[in-house]
């Protein structure tokens, strides 16, 4: 009996025991939570301070009139402008369109304000339009003879049989067909090897372009009264597109 009492509980016996007085714990626990009995939690009161004031300006009143503004504009009229006089009373309309004004847009409708394009569609019948090119001298075109002329290689060659004892000029009409893919500027002068008595029509003006009518030239040479040939070369040059077309033209004369 006595090694009996003396044996240790097993484990098992141990753990259940303990397990019983936890939740033994929990209940009575929870049990203290809604009893009445429990004791209240402590409140804390907070007094307001004696120099704190909650009601001041409570009794300021707006003065009579009505509210007035504390706003600083952007800026201040002059002394002698009408706009800055408060007392004026400003219209609906007033500022409607900007700093343009209705007044300024009622002179504009009528025809009074005229903004620099009256008249610019008029036509003057007396004027015929057309394209205007500068000068040789001022497109700094020369008249001189190509590589391929002083050769005696020419785009065309003309000859003029003429009486020497004529007092009356001979005149030949040619024709020069565009080889450009654009309209041109072209201007025709004599080179200098042509002596005097050699003139031409127009000296300047626009070529086709490729495809379009030739432009027409009007040679005229006039008879110094002596036998024999003489030659001149029309240069027709296009300065844009570093083109000329050179022109040899003979005049027999007998």
């Amino acid at each position: 009996a006595i090694a009996a009492a003396c044996r240790p509980e097993p484990k098992s016996a141990l753990h259940a025991a303990a397990m019983a007085k936890t939740v033994l714990a929990l209940a009575l626990g929870s049990a203290a939570a809604f009893s009445p009995n429990a004791a209240p939690r402590a409140t804390t009161i907070v007094r307001s301070d004696p120099n704190i004031k909650t009601d001041v300006g409570s009794g300021w009143k707006p003065e009579s009139g009505g509210f007035s503004s504390t706003d600083t504009p952007d800026f201040f009229y002059d002394d002698d402008d009408e706009r800055g006089d408060i007392n004026n009373k400003i219209g609906f309309t007033d500022g409607i369109m900007g700093s343009t004004g209705l007044d300024k847009l009622k002179e504009q409708n009528t025809g009074g304000n005229n903004p620099g394009v009256e008249g610019a569609l008029d036509v003057d019948p007396d004027v015929i339009g057309g394209y205007t090119c500068a000068t040789a001298e001022a497109a700094g075109v020369k008249f001189e003879l190509t590589t391929l002329a002083k050769m005696g290689r020419f785009d065309q060659e003309v000859s003029i049989d003429m009486p020497a004892a004529s007092d009356i000029p001979r005149l030949e009409t040619i024709q020069v067909k565009p080889v450009c893919m654009g309209f041109e500027d072209f201007y025709a002068g004599w080179a200098p090897e042509t002596p005097p008595g050699f003139t031409v029509s127009p000296i300047q003006g626009r070529m086709e372009r490729r495809g379009g009518e030739p432009s027409v030239f009007d040679i005229e040479v006039a008879s110094d009264g002596q036998t024999g040939e003489k030659v001149g070369y029309l240069c027709i040059v296009l300065p844009d597109d570093d083109e000329q077309f050179t022109i040899k033209v003979t005049v027999n004369c007998f």
